[in-house]
């Protein structure tokens, strides 16, 4: 009798995990929605601040590509542009926009990484894209964002190459 116990107990295990990793990840989701949604209704700073570790997480992009290149002709020692999540959402304009594409989720227990690639427009007109990176941890049972960081492509210098792909959705 214990060893048929055992045995099923041993056979559930990763339903159990299976059902967890489904919670955490929609959990993950929602970070990404409630970020998504704060930048198109531009009304709730503490919805959008309690997606942050604290108010001084890394919040960092670096320019690539064509962008990059006319940067550095006309500010040679430019590295990178660094502010903070507060400074990010008070400086939204009105009709600003972030989609994102291609995402991905990594969870390892109690830390995880989102990536995906995006486009901001304002008025539906594309302004910057690239690729982001996002670093969490899990607090009691709360994901909390504690970096961004993100390249930077101007759409005037370099057309965006993905931004006819389907954003993605929740459903």
């Amino acid at each position: 009798m214990k060893f048929k116990l055992f045995f099923i107990s041993i056979l559930l295990i990763p339903f159990f995990i299976n059902a967890q990793n489904k919670n955490s990840n929609r959990k993950l989701k929602q970070v990404i929605e409630d970020f998504r949604t704060s930048i198109i209704e531009h009304n709730d700073v503490e919805k959008f601040s309690n997606l942050f570790l604290h108010d001084s997480i890394t919040w960092s992009a670096i320019f690539s590509n064509k962008t990059k290149k006319m940067a550095l002709k006309q500010m040679p020692d430019f590295t990178f542009h660094s502010t903070n999540y507060e400074t990010f959402y008070e400086n939204l304009k009105e009709n600003t926009e972030e989609k994102f594409y291609e995402v991905e989720i990594n969870e390892r227990s109690e830390f995880a990484t989102i990536s995906f690639d995006y486009t901001l427009s304002i008025n539906s007109k594309i302004q910057n894209w690239g690729t982001e990176y996002w670093s969490l941890i899990l607090i009691n049972d709360t994901w909390k964002i504690t970096s961004v960081t993100w390249t930077m492509n101007n759409e005037e210098i370099e057309k965006c190459p993905f931004s006819d792909d389907a954003a993605f959705r929740f459903d």
